[in-house]
């Protein structure tokens, strides 16, 4: 048999992947794929290396294969300009094309920038820091790259990261347009504490600051030599000189942010990491050294020792997800917040930040203040929340609520109400595991209905769509099965309004939960949970969009008498029949809570046009 078609060369490979043989040789070099013996590949080795290669799609994403990595991939930060869109491109292509690592490749393209930009003297600490890291070719050299501020070497390095790394360390980049509102005094002593290449500064600070005056610190040394060329760009200037320096911000380590205790800060701005991936001994260790935070979460402790670090005339601006206002597992830091006496001001950006989900804040603390601290909220229009409604133990911050939505919960929660009674019970729908193996669209034998959160409809269970056999022991989670065989009420978990249904026995998926109470009517819960009255609770004290136990056991109930009892349960009764519908539930809740009819318009107007 002719040798040509029992083994393989790199060749093969090159053409396999449309990749250039310098990927090929690189993946060689940092092990990836065995080297060849001889120049070939047997068919059983080549075979095997293929299989590797196409399973790990961080390698095809992250290198030179432009067939399968998407457009995506390509971060191009503030960049709008067709042709620089163009030469970022291209020189991600020339990267991919080379030998280079990422740090090397970045020193090579900030070497040329500078270059074309006439700020690489001999003379500077930039010229002897970027030769001391890498002196040999530049594969750049070709290129000509104008500076116009754009941070086309942030978005090079952001571009040949891949997308699984940026994830696994919380990075994401801040939109220029989130930043235009924000002026740095040029007399001030100014900290990025989370800085990666420095957007955030270069998009803030006035060319008149003293960079002396300029401090920029991360734990990433690529981004922070970045951060350095951006700044001599911005400043036009090689021979200035910031304090940009490696220190962590979370882990402490020698001579770190927190432990210089004297060092204060006239105004702290960044966009810490969110959703950090930590170990589980750096777990232990951030709830053993921040007790008192009760958290592991990255963004909490990023915030509370900037807080530390800021003058008592200072300013600070911190980009966050949403969830630090309003998710009880952050209530220990929003009790810090309330407790510096600074004002604080919160701007919401929605979903501002691309590949993140969550939406966001831009939160705001200004100078330490005697009168008692006021929490503003500023975004169609600027209003002040009534501090006083933020209270223990949760500290929830409501920023949706403006002076009406103030009146009307004020009405709500300062009438005479009762909770939910402490034995009420709360159940999880049944996780299997894999619901494609279990689920099934037609009824087989043995098989029972079982419900979803988006089969409840108010007051109603759709007819049955999905069934299963039911076997406890092999699923992943379930319930007492007592608690699914008898009275409950099932609302849908994940929704943006409460919805409810009375149900006897029938089995629901985890996208449904359960609530079973003995000592207050379960038709008359139904009825108020399913009011626009609740709904708007909901929505403007918690900001979800998962219904949780929380959210129940804090919402205010009427205090039943015979005739609220007997007016409830007959509306209930019509409701099922159709002979009476909602509105007649909120008349009575209406009139309970003394709600007006303008009111209740209002709130029913913002649920519609919410939901």
């Amino acid at each position: 048999m002719n040798k040509q078609q029992v083994t393989f060369t790199k060749k093969d490979i090159q053409n396999r992947f449309n990749i250039s043989l310098a990927t090929v040789n690189n993946w060689i070099k940092t092990g990836v794929i065995p080297s060849p013996k001889d120049g070939y590949y047997t068919n059983e080795i080549y075979s095997e290396l293929i299989s590797t290669i196409e399973t790990d799609t961080e390698k095809l994403q992250s290198r030179a294969n432009r067939s399968y990595r998407t457009s995506s991939d390509v971060i191009f930060l503030g960049i709008k300009d067709k042709n620089r869109k163009e030469l970022l491109i291209k020189l991600i292509e020339k990267f991919e094309d080379s030998n280079l690592s990422m740090m090397e490749a970045t020193v090579c393209l900030g070497k040329q920038i500078l270059i074309n930009n006439n700020l690489y003297n001999e003379n500077s600490e930039i010229y002897v820091k970027l030769n001391t890291i890498y002196s040999d070719t530049n594969i750049f050299q070709n290129f000509y790259i104008e500076n116009k501020n754009d941070d086309i070497l942030g978005a090079f390095y952001q571009s040949i990261q891949s997308i699984a790394n940026k994830s696994k360390e919380g990075m994401f980049y801040t939109p220029c347009e989130l930043l235009s509102n924000i002026n740095i005094p040029i007399n001030t002593k100014v900290l990025d504490p989370c800085c990666g290449s420095g957007s955030i500064l270069i998009n803030t600070l006035s060319t008149e600051h003293n960079p002396d005056n300029i401090f920029a610190f991360d734990i990433d040394e690529i981004a922070l030599l970045i951060c350095h060329i951006n700044l001599i760009l911005f400043f036009n200037k090689d021979s200035i000189s910031p304090h940009i320096e490696k220190r962590n911000l979370i882990f402490p380590e020698h001579a770190d942010l927190f432990s210089l205790e004297d060092e204060k800060y006239d105004f702290i701005i960044t966009n810490p990491p969110w959703g950090s991936k930590l170990t589980k001994n750096q777990k232990d260790f951030l709830l053993h050294h921040y007790a008192f935070l009760d958290t592991t979460e990255v963004f909490s402790i990023a915030l509370y020792n900037s807080l530390n670090k800021l003058s008592n005339n200072g300013t600070l601006y911190f980009f966050l997800p949403e969830s630090i206002l309003n998710v009880s597992t952050h209530k220990s830091i929003r009790n810090f917040l309330l407790n510096t006496h600074r004002n604080i001001e919160i701007f919401p950006l929605g979903n501002a930040f691309k590949g993140v989900q969550s939406e966001c804040i831009l939160l705001k603390l200004s100078e330490v203040t005697k009168e008692e601290n006021r929490i503003i909220v500023e975004k169609d229009k600027r209003y002040t929340l009534n501090i006083k409604n933020i209270s223990p133990p949760h500290y929830l911050i409501s920023y949706t609520v403006c002076e009406i939505d103030d009146i009307i919960l004020n009405k709500i929660y300062s009438a005479k109400s009762i909770k939910l009674p402490e034995n009420t019970k709360f159940a999880l729908g049944i996780v299997t595991g894999n619901n494609k193996k279990y689920i099934h669209e037609e009824r087989g034998e043995n098989e029972e209905p079982i419900f979803r959160g988006k089969d409840i409809l108010p007051y109603r269970l759709k007819q049955p769509q999905t069934f299963i056999k039911f076997t406890p022991e092999i699923f992943q989670q379930v319930a007492p099965v007592l608690l699914y065989r008898t009275q409950k009420i099932v609302y849908k978990f994940i929704s943006d309004k409460i919805v409810c249904a009375l149900d006897d026995g029938s089995l629901v998926l985890n996208s449904a939960n359960i609530i079973i109470s003995k000592d207050y009517p379960m038709e008359i819960l139904v009825c108020l949970y399913n009011s626009p009255i609740y709904t708007f609770i909901y929505q403007k004290k918690f900001k979800s969009k998962k219904v949780l136990k929380q959210h129940f056991q804090d919402f205010p109930l009427p205090v039943l008498n015979s005739t609220l009892i007997r007016d409830f349960k007959e509306i209930y009764a019509g409701i099922m029949i159709h002979d009476k519908t909602q509105k007649d539930a909120d008349k009575v809740i209406c009139d309970y809570f003394s709600i007006s009819e303008s009111e209740y318009n209002y709130l029913k107007e913002y649920i519609n046009g919410n939901t």
